[in-house]
C-alpha cells in the first residue's frame, strides 16, 4: 500500500499518516488529505513500522557512515536490481519519519530492503537501526561530519556504529557487517560489529570512488551476482538530485554535487573531478557544523583541489573568506549573485564545473544559473 506522510504528494488511495513534528501537527492536514482521496492511517509512525518490519522476510541492508550513504544506496539498488526486487529509501528520506516510510513501501514480493540512515548525534542511529533492524550493515566511512555537535571523531564513530544491535530472537542469520578497512576507526567498528553478531566483511580502496565501486562489488558478490550482471548495474545507475548529477550545457559539463558538503564528502567529489577531463573550475559554498575545526577543514580543500587538477575555486560564505590560497587561482564572493556572475563570465567550452556546499548554502543556485544560460 502507497502511505504518505504529506499532502503535498498525496494521490488518491493513499493511505495518510498524520506525523506529529516540532512545527508541525499532521492532524491539521487530515482535511485536506481526505479531500485529496486519501485514506487516514492515524498511528505512531515509528512503533507502525517497527511491528511492520516483523512481517517482513527480506534482507535489510542499513547504511550508513559520515560521506557517500545516498550514493552507495543509489549504487547498490542499481547493482542489486539486477537479479533482485529492491526497495530503497528515495532521495534523503534518511531520518526519524523517512526510514519507517522506506520500511512502510516493502512488501512480501520484496526480497532486499536498502535503508539509508543519517544522524546528527548520538542514540539517533541507534533509534533508526530498532526500526529497520539491518541484516546488513555498511558503514562507508568515519568522518568529521557534525564534529561541532558530537565533539570528537571518535563520538561520530561511536555514534555510527549504533547500527550494530543484537539479534532479536526472530531475526534471520547469518548478519554481516561490510566495513571499509581505509576508515578512520576500523578497529573500533570491527569491535562494535563482532560483538553484537555480524560477521565483518571487508573493503577499501586508495580513493574514495574507488572505496565505493569495491563495496558495491564485495556486497554484489555476496548476493551471488556476477561481475557481468554488477557491470550491468553500474551502468543503470542514477543519482539522487544534487548528488554528483552530470549536466551537459552547450559544451560545458556540471557535476551537480550542491545537496550537501563536508571534508569526506568534498575529498570524494574532488577525486571524481579528477578523473574528468577538461579544465576543472571549483563553485563552491561553506561546509558547515565542523566547530573549531572549520577553517582548517577548508583550508585542506586547497591541496585536494591542486591534486584534481583544479584550475580555479569560486567561493562563496564566511568560512571561505578565511582560507589562503597558496598556489591555485582563488576567488571569494560575498553573495550568490556576484558568484554567479563571475562564474558564468569564465565558463568556456571544455570545462568540467564542480558545484558543492552545505545545503543551507544553496549552491544549486548556480546549477540553475548556469544551465538557463546555456541553454
Amino acid at each position: 500500500m502507497a502511505i504518505s506522510i504529506d499532502t503535498r504528494t498525496i494521490q488518491p488511495g493513499d493511505w495518510f499518516i498524520p506525523v506529529q513534528g516540532d512545527q508541525f501537527n499532521g492532524r491539521d492536514f487530515i482535511p485536506e488529505a481526505i479531500k485529496k482521496g486519501a485514506k487516514i492511517l492515524d498511528v505512531d509512525i515509528q512503533r507502525y513500522a517497527k511491528s511492520y518490519r516483523k512481517k517482513l522476510r527480506c534482507h535489510v541492508i542499513g547504511i550508513t557512515g559520515s560521506a557517500g550513504k545516498t550514493t552507495m544506496k543509489d549504487t547498490l539498488y542499481a547493482v542489486l536490481s539486477q537479479r533482485y526486487r529492491v526497495v530503497k529509501t528515495e532521495e534523503n528520506q534518511n531520518n526519524q519519519f523517512g526510514v519507517p516510510l522506506t520500511i512502510l513501501k516493502a512488501d512480501f514480493n520484496t526480497d532486499i530492503l536498502i535503508v539509508e540512515m543519517g544522524m546528527r548525534g548520538l542514540g539517533e542511529i541507534d533509534e533508526l537501526a530498532r526500526i529497520a533492524r539491518p541484516t546488513h550493515c555498511l558503514i562507508t566511512t568515519i568522518g568529521t561530519t557534525h564534529i561541532e555537535l558530537l565533539g570528537s571523531q571518535y563520538a561520530i564513530a561511536k555514534a555510527k556504529t549504533e547500527i550494530f544491535l543484537k539479534a532479536l530472537p526472530w531475526e534471520v542469520s547469518p548478519r554481516v557487517a561490510y566495513l571499509n578497512e581505509s576508515s578512520p576507526y576500523y578497529d573500533y567498528q570491527m569491535k562494535r560489529a563482532k560483538r553484537a553478531g555480524f560477521i565483518p566483511k571487508l573493503f577499501g580502496g586508495i580513493e574514495k570512488p574507488e572505496q565505493n565501486v569495491n563495496a558495491a562489488y564485495l556486497i554484489g558478490r555476496e548476493f551471488g551476482l556476477s561481475d557481468a550482471e554488477i557491470r550491468s548495474g553500474f551502468d543503470a545507475y542514477t543519482p539522487s538530485s544534487h548528488r554528483m548529477i552530470s549536466l551537459s550545457c552547450q559544451g560545458v559539463t556540471v557535476l551537480d554535487d550542491s545537496y550537501n558538503a563536508n571534508p569526506d564528502g568534498m575529498t570524494y567529489a574532488l577525486q571524481q573531478l579528477k578523473r574528468q577531463p577538461g579544465r576543472h573550475l571549483l563553485v563552491v559554498g561553506d561546509m558547515l557544523e565542523l566547530g573549531a575545526t572549520a577553517d582548517e577543514a577548508h583550508q585542506a580543500v586547497i591541496n585536494e583541489a591542486i591534486e584534481a587538477n583544479v584550475s580555479v575555486i569560486f567561493s562563496y560564505g564566511h568560512h571561505w573568506g578565511n582560507v589562503s590560497p597558496q598556489g591555485i587561482p582563488f576567488e571569494h564572493f560575498s553573495t550568490h549573485q556576484d558568484l554567479i556572475n563571475r562564474v558564468l563570465s569564465e565558463l568556456k567550452r571544455g570545462d568540467v564545473v564542480l558545484v558543492k556546499g552545505s545545503r543551507s548554502m544553496k549552491m544549486e543556485q548556480v546549477v540553475t544559473a548556469i544551465q538557463g544560460r546555456l541553454s
